[in-house]
């Protein structure tokens, strides 16, 4: 029979989505299974007081009324003989209604018949258009033999003997239905049988809601049926599914997908509530607003900006609304000749939250009279370079009239000052006739303060000194030169633990061994400089040497870097940094005795693995990163994990940022600055007040503060989604403080461009259940499985490859740098504690997905 195609008008459509609204609310509370089919009644004996069904031989079948199986007296069907005759009976013809398959239940007992097999109950079954006088059984079609699989014994008191042997036959189909109706049949040969009852009827797919798609109900089978999306949803591709015979709804084909501003709620799509917002089509959650954004009311498909906040053409519509940034500060002068000053400023402590920042410089002028008027400079006031759109804190002002004064105004700006024109974030200088008097004028202006400058005799004039590109000049003077360095040698400062001086002891070298170079980059807490190290026993060594970040003030401070030191020195793993030596020297600054600290390390020829995996997603050269490489690349990462941990280390920081890559493309764990020892159980409990990487961190960790092995394995999931991401943000538009509660509920980061058996690994990782994630070496042997499905790639090649994307990495950031690169472990990466942290901007969007799992089973 060809396949049914119901087709839908708005009509239909309205009637199919009101014969399923109670199974819309169900789903609103219960997760929306597929409900049980619905059955049509075509016949049924036990309504009926008399059947009067046609018997061959007349008296083979007899018509009682028993309470057989029931509470009442109903019609039953016997037949029993001593001989072995076959005994016949035909229903009358039954409509067939709108069934399209005709099943049965049927209740009946058989007489034992000793040793000997019981002889069948055979059932036919006869279609027809119209009642057939004569049913001879020639043109039957025999659909079931059943035998009694409990007879009762000819000595059985009749009823309760026969009652207590009855067998109940459910669902017994008799075959497809294509005539107007049909009679049916039994035939029985043996000593004696009942037929208690017999009910006829035909199965439909009930009404059914999934995956915001709804279908009404239909007879079983009718083949494929044409749905409907519900609600606020859109039509990706016509939603389909096939009703089968026996009433069950086989699998949905086509796709519905929840409008802009509306997200799926079990199976519907419901509005974003206020304060979140959704962009595009899809059944994805609503999106919190973005920093300085909000959405007043439900289904709103983006955020508009607050007061004083506002966005440009090309800003991403996940991207925080900012504003201009703040006045620059410090706006000072240095004389440099006659007609020649220097105008520096430094940049302003809030950047309003974008990237881009220049200053133009304002200048006006006043001859002769204090009390004249205020006219824009002449144009034989030059500004070197420009006085537009500057990206240095300086600029040369020439041409200047000692005979005049001057009004200098430094205004701060990025891409949103233009469209909130009312804010003028400026800073202004004011230069009294060359008096040598000079003062300082912020905006808004509440002080002013007023410092005297000296000219110094010829005896006293210092040479100049070049200080950049745009040819700017300054004298060199005794204040600006910082204190050397002081090397120190020996044995550690008295204050410290002894714990730390005696372990530290043989790792401590002479700081006249190491000389720094360029800085390499700056973490959460400590910076890195490219060294050589000259060890007494060897010759001259490329290093990376760690620094404090912020200095160090007290032995507190000197006590908790060194303790890093104190966790690598006992590392020996081939992907994991091993720690060369430490030294200190004494900086002469106000208020601080206390040496600072340098942990020598090895130098990683390619810098963090975040790095370079970013670098991998710009176009600027022609590359290819292969997929084993990427593998590898988690290798490296589980084998170094599973050592610390095998050595019964809580890494708590692990990221792609805190990875290092070498010269043979081999990955180290590194930064060990939140690690901690685990001595008399399997997990550490954080009880001081630190800053956490809150987007790495597992559930417990989150919640409760515990930390353990297992605790690294969910970091470890996050690094693989950074690395097969290619080193995006993980939950990128999700704020810091919503996370927890996020994750508690179900939702994880989305799958990456990655197969899909590496997803499920990642979910593994991901495990509500900290018992239920895998170990280090299982997760490595897993991923040196999938590597070897891969084809094999040719050593060369994928170094080749790589090395291109680093090239474009090293340009990129001697350019200047991307935000992301520069973000490292700074930013929304760290917060002060694991709960209630204010929320952040991010620079990505969504990549959450719910899993029911993980609510229920993890």
């Amino acid at each position: 029979m060809a396949p049914v195609v119901v087709n839908m008008g708005t009509a239909a459509v309205s009637t199919v989505l009101l014969r399923f609204s109670l199974c819309l609310w169900m789903c609103l509370f219960v997760a929306c299974e597929q409900p049980s089919p619905e059955e049509e009644e075509l016949y049924s004996t036990v309504k009926h007081s008399e059947l009067r069904w046609t018997s061959l031989p007349v008296k083979g079948w007899s018509e009682v009324r028993m309470k057989l199986g029931s509470e009442t007296a109903n019609t039953v069907y016997q037949a029993c003989s001593s001989n072995s005759d076959l005994r016949t009976l035909w229903s009358d013809w039954i409509p067939q209604k709108d069934g399209r398959t005709l099943f049965m239940d049927l209740t009946f007992t058989q007489e034992a018949e000793g040793t000997s097999q019981l002889s069948p109950l055979l059932v036919f079954f006869r279609e027809s258009d119209r009642p057939v006088k004569r049913l001879s059984g020639d043109n039957d079609t025999l659909v079931h033999v059943l035998r009694a699989p409990r007879p009762f014994s000819p000595t059985a008191k009749i009823p309760e003997g026969i009652e207590q042997s009855l067998n109940f036959s459910r669902g017994l189909p008799l075959g497809h239905l294509s005539r107007k109706g049909f009679h049916l049949g039994f035939a029985y040969s043996g000593p004696c049988v009942f037929i208690a009852s017999v009910r006829l009827y035909s199965r439909r797919c009930p009404g059914f809601v999934e995956s915001r798609a709804g279908f009404g109900s239909v007879v079983g089978g009718t083949g494929p049926v044409s749905g409907a999306c519900v609600e606020n949803s859109v039509e990706i591709s016509p939603p389909r599914r096939e009703c089968h015979a026996n009433g069950l709804w086989g699998p949905l084909e086509g796709q519905c997908d929840c409008v802009p501003g509306h997200q799926e709620a079990r199976e519907l799509c419901v509005a974003c509530r206020a304060g979140t917002y959704k962009p595009t089509n899809g059944s994805g959650a609503c999106i919190p607003c973005p920093p300085n954004s909000k959405s007043d009311g439900e289904g709103a498909v983006e955020c508009e900006c607050m007061q004083g906040y506002s966005r440009v053409s090309g800003d991403p519509i996940e991207m925080g609304c900012t504003k201009p940034p703040s006045s620059p500060r410090k706006v000072r002068i240095h004389r440099q000749g006659g007609s020649w000053l220097e105008l520096h400023w430094d940049a302003p402590v809030d950047l309003g939250g974008r990237a881009e920042l220049w200053y133009d410089v304002r200048c006006t002028e006043r001859e002769q009279d204090p009390g004249g008027q205020w006219e824009p400079c002449g144009d034989a006031v030059r500004f070197s370079p420009s006085r537009r759109e500057l990206n240095d804190t300086a600029v040369n002002v020439t041409g200047v009239d000692p005979r005049a004064d001057y009004h200098l105004s430094v205004v701060a700006a990025n891409a949103v000052s233009a469209v909130l024109s009312g804010a003028d974030s400026a800073n202004s200088i004011t230069i009294d006739r060359w008096k040598y008097d000079v003062v300082h004028t912020s905006v808004p202006a509440t002080i002013k303060e007023r410092r005297r400058y000296v000219k110094l005799s010829r005896d006293q004039e210092q040479p100049l000194m070049p200080m950049s590109t745009v040819v700017r000049y300054r004298r060199t003077e005794q204040r600006d030169i910082t204190p050397a360095p002081q090397p120190i040698s020996g044995q550690l400062p008295e204050g410290l633990s002894s714990r730390l001086q005696t372990s530290l002891k043989d790792m401590l070298v002479d700081r006249g061994s190491l000389t720094l170079g360029k800085p390499l980059g700056a973490g959460e807490f400590g910076s890195v400089y490219e060294g050589v190290f000259s060890p007494q026993e060897g010759g001259d060594v490329k290093v990376a040497v760690k620094t404090m970040k912020v200095g160090i003030h007290s032995l507190d401070d000197l006590e908790s870097f060194l303790k890093e030191a104190e966790i690598m020195q006992g590392f020996d793993h081939d992907n994991v940094v091993k720690l060369l030596g430490v030294t200190l020297e004494q900086v002469q600054e106000q208020d601080s005795s206390v040496p600072m600290p340098m942990l020598i390390l090895p130098f990683m020829k390619h810098g963090d693995l975040r790095r370079f995996l970013i670098a991998t997603r710009y176009n600027d050269v022609p590359m290819f990163v292969p997929y084993q490489s990427l593998l590898r690349f988690m290798i490296d990462i589980a084998a170094g994990m599973e050592y610390l941990g095998s050595h019964s280390f809580v890494h708590r920081d692990l990221a792609a940022r805190n990875c290092m890559l070498g010269d043979d493309l081999r990955v180290c764990v590194a930064d060990f600055g939140l690690s901690r020892k685990i001595y008399s159980s399997d997990y550490y409990r954080q009880t001081a007040a630190v800053r956490v990487p809150i987007k790495w961190m597992s559930v417990e960790s989150l919640s409760e503060s515990m930390y353990s092995v297992k605790s690294d394995v969910w970091s470890f999931g996050v690094t693989m989604w950074e690395i097969a991401s290619r080193g995006r943000t993980p939950y990128p538009g999700v704020h810091n403080h919503e996370l927890l509660d996020l994750l508690e509920s179900g939702h994880r980061l989305k799958q990456p461009e990655c197969d899909p058996k590496l997803y499920e690994v990642m979910l593994s990782c991901w495990s509500r259940d900290p018992t239920r994630r895998p170990g280090f070496g299982e997760l490595g042997d897993t991923l040196r499985a999938l590597l070897s499905e891969l084809p094999p790639l040719e050593a060369s090649e994928e170094v080749h490859y790589i090395n291109q994307g680093l090239t474009a990495a090293d340009q990129r950031a001697a350019e200047g740098g991307d935000p992301e690169f520069e973000e490292g472990a700074t930013g929304n990466v760290y917060m002060p504690g694991p709960v209630a942290v204010p929320p952040s901007a991010e620079d990505e969007e969504g990549y959450l997905q719910y899993l029911k799992s993980q609510t229920h089973t993890n």
